[in-house]
C-alpha cells in the first residue's frame, strides 16, 4: 500500500478541520467556551459538537491530522501571546511586571511543546502508519503535561 493511497483513504472536510481545532483549543490549550465562541463565531452546541465527533471519530482521523490541529492550535496561540507580549512591553507607564514574566514563560512552555509536535510531525512523514490515533492523543496529552 503506497503513501498516497494512506492519505486518500481519509480526508478531513473543511468542517472537519475547524472541529479538529476546536478540539485541540479546548484539550491541548485548555481554553474556555466562551473563547473558543467568540473564536469561531459559533454557539456552545457547536463547540460541544466538534468535541463530541472528534471523541467518536478519532481512531479514524489520521495521526497526522490530530497532530496538526495541535501544531495550529498551539501557534495561534503563542501568536495572540506575543501581541498582549508587545502591547504590554511597549506601555510606557503602568506595565505590569508581573503579567509580563508569567507571559513569557507561557509563550516558552507553548514554543517547547510546539517543537516537540513538530518533531513528531516532520519525523513521521515516511511512514504514515506508524502512529494510531490514540498514541497521537497521548504524545499531545503527554506534552501538554509536561509544560505544566
Amino acid at each position: 500500500m503506497s503513501k498516497s493511497k494512506i492519505v486518500e483513504k481519509y480526508a478531513v472536510s473543511e468542517v472537519q478541520e475547524e472541529y479538529l481545532l476546536i478540539y485541540h483549543e479546548y484539550f491541548v490549550l485548555n481554553w474556555s467556551w466562551n473563547d473558543i465562541c467568540k473564536r469561531h463565531n459559533c454557539s456552545k452546541f457547536k463547540v460541544s459538537e466538534a468535541v463530541r465527533w472528534v471523541i467518536d471519530n478519532r481512531l479514524s482521523i489520521p495521526s497526522v491530522q490530530l497532530i496538526k490541529g495541535a501544531i495550529d492550535a498551539l501557534s495561534v496561540r503563542i501568536k495572540i501571546n506575543k501581541e498582549l507580549y508587545d502591547k504590554e512591553v511597549s506601555k510606557k507607564r503602568y506595565r505590569d511586571n508581573s503579567f509580563i514574566v508569567a507571559l513569557s514563560k507561557e509563550m516558552r512552555d507553548d514554543e517547547k511543546t510546539l517543537y516537540k509536535l513538530q518533531e513528531v510531525h516532520n519525523g513521521d512523514q515516511e511512514d504514515d502508519s506508524k502512529l494510531s490515533a490514540g498514541q497521537v492523543l497521548q504524545l499531545i496529552k503527554k506534552a501538554s503535561s509536561d509544560t505544566k
